[in-house]
């Protein structure tokens, strides 16, 4: 009988985390890690990841830091550079940047990857992370289907289909640990072949929801 777990499986697989410094950055690359795939850990200051790595390292990850500013795409197509002379074409993206950066800037990374992975020819796979709305500015979880970084991700998602690359987005909810645990399976589904069907999708992930 087949392992019904194995189209979840990164194993072969180089993923980018953006902004892994932050809470979710770091959350994503340690699943990601346990499941198999080779990770590049990106962040503005690469010695705030150092810890990190060595966690990982430490838990049998094969991991990598690389200095990547979101906000520039020289410093991006570096980071895209690096990563391909020692892991190989990034195969999927964590795109974390929100949490920290203006929506906007997201433009920047998703596109030069998304590019890297046209050139590279296998397909892929951008995660986009919407982060927690703000308590007193969105009340209203539906209001989120209007924000930019959602619109860039199903227009891109369309354009990006004849080139086998999926664009999703995860809409983090508030909450602490119990959230973070709640976004293992979206996040596994929408980055490894289990969810290749799925592309221009919005998973709405609410720890306060019942």
């Amino acid at each position: 009988m087949s392992d019904p777990m194995q189209p979840f499986s990164m194993a072969g697989k180089t993923v980018l985390v953006a902004d892994a410094s932050t809470r979710l950055g770091a959350h994503f690359a340690r699943l990601i890690s346990l499941a198999g795939a080779r990770v590049a850990l990106g962040g503005q200051h690469p010695s705030q990841l150092e810890q990190l790595a060595a966690d990982l390292h430490w838990e049998g990850g094969e991991v990598m830091v690389v200095s990547l500013d979101s906000a520039r795409r020289p410093s991006i197509e570096a980071a895209l550079d690096t990563v391909q002379q020692r892991f190989g074409s990034v195969d999927v993206l964590i795109n974390n940047s929100a949490e920290r950066e203006h929506v906007a800037l997201n433009n920047h990374i998703v596109h030069c990857t998304s590019l890297h992975m046209i050139r590279a020819e296998r397909g892929g796979s951008i995660v986009n992370i919407d982060p927690p709305p703000r308590p007193i500015s969105e009340p209203n979880p539906c209001l989120r289907a209007n924000s930019s970084l959602i619109r860039m991700s199903r227009a891109m998602a369309q354009s990006l289909t004849p080139h086998r690359i999926r664009v999703n987005v995860i809409a983090a909810g508030r909450g602490k640990e119990a959230v973070l645990q709640e976004l293992n399976g979206p996040l596994l589904l929408l980055a490894s072949g289990a969810g290749a069907s799925v592309t221009g999708a919005v998973l709405h992930i609410d720890g306060h929801a019942t």
